[in-house]
């Protein structure tokens, strides 16, 4: 679909309508309790994909969420600022969050020599992921890649943050913002797919992180039937069967 063109004095409008209603939704008492500090609960390494907004998590973010964005939620893109949030902030949780239809892992998969230097550098980072390039856009392919993305991140974060998470002071967890039923069964959900580099879904379903949901719930949002995608089978019908 086409973009339609608007005027930038119409998105300025926006800006200061939306801005007005957030301000007139809130007291001063809003404010005043983070006007000297910041204590987020996350570290989120996300992708500035304009359809992965923190809301996904939570309606109002702030003061909630250290948010650190790049093409692809890769860590190394953005080292200085995943540190920040982990060593100075000390946000219990780094999450690394993929999403469906990933526009920078389909530039990768579709060969980027063409691009710009700067984007070609961010880019040439999932050479080392070990992502399918088959030529096609199969979303089946795609959503593996992600999956498979998201798994070498976690990697990358058991090894840096090794000693905090060996101290019970921050975990890193990996999650999947579906807004296509690629792996879920309704859409927008954010389900879990891995934790510290535990891929065994049974396993991270007896993890404490989780004790507070139900077995219904972990089976809704720890995707049983991930393995299936990881591993790059027919998970299409694989799929099908677990959901029916």
């Amino acid at each position: 679909m086409e973009n339609k063109k608007i005027e930038t004095n119409i998105i300025i409008e926006q800006i200061i309508n939306g801005n007005k209603n957030f301000v007139q939704g809130r007291d001063n008492k809003y404010f005043e309790a983070f006007q000297n500090h910041q204590n987020p609960l996350i570290t989120m390494v996300s992708c500035s994909d304009s359809r992965v907004q923190p809301n996904v998590i939570f309606p109002d973010a702030t003061n909630k969420i250290f948010m650190v964005e790049n093409i692809g939620n890769q860590i190394l893109l953005s080292e200085g600022s995943v540190d920040y949030g982990v060593f100075h902030l000390k946000t219990p949780m780094l999450l690394i969050l993929g999403h469906s239809d990933c526009g920078a892992i389909k530039a990768f998969m579709n060969g980027y020599s063409n691009e710009i230097s700067s984007i070609k550098h961010d880019l040439s980072y999932f050479e080392k992921v070990g992502l399918k390039v088959d030529g096609s856009f199969d979303n089946n392919t795609v959503v593996s890649n992600v999956l498979k993305n998201i798994d070498y991140q976690i990697d990358i974060a058991v090894e840096k943050y090794n000693d905090l998470i060996t101290n019970n002071e921050l975990v890193v967890v990996g999650a999947y913002y579906d807004f296509k039923n690629d792996i879920s069964s309704q859409l927008g959900n954010v389900v879990f797919v891995n934790v510290n580099g535990e891929k065994n879904i049974d396993k991270i379903k007896q993890l404490a992180l989780f004790k507070n949901l139900t077995d219904t719930e972990k089976d809704k949002l720890i995707i049983p039937y991930y393995r299936s995608y990881r591993n790059n089978m027919n998970f299409q019908t694989d799929f099908a069967v677990q959901r029916n």
